[in-house]
């Protein structure tokens, strides 16, 4: 099975970085109330998911056998390419929708990881 493992070192490092970022950005945004520091984290959101999945749809090779791992990278993708809408719209939904379709993504990867074979 293929997956994140496969990718080279430095994107593994670029992804993992991306996410203490995120995860930095939105603790100073939530403690300090800074607007612009939300607005970043929602970016670096979309740009994670986007690039997550476009990591793991590089690494199908077979898509009836990966099929799981094709609609992880799609819903990972969707679900980033949805917060870049939310923050250009601001509507509530699209937000919920992005983060609704961004951990879909997460559970079909844990699902091909883990379960399939």
């Amino acid at each position: 099975m293929n997956g994140l493992e496969d990718a080279p070192e430095s994107v593994y490092r670029a992804i993992f970085l991306g996410i203490v970022f995120y995860f930095a950005l939105l603790a100073y945004a939530s403690i300090s109330g800074d607007p612009l520091a939300a607005l970043a984290a929602e970016f670096v959101f979309g740009v994670i998911a986007v690039g997550v999945g476009t990591v793991l749809y590089l690494q199908v090779e077979d898509v009836r056998r990966q099929s799981i791992l094709l609609a992880a990278s799609a819903c990972l993708v969707v679900g980033g390419a949805l917060q870049f809408a939310y923050l250009f719209t601001r509507v509530p939904t699209v937000d919920v929708a992005s983060s609704f379709v961004v951990f879909v993504g997460i559970g079909c990867y844990v699902y091909a990881v883990w379960y399939a074979e």
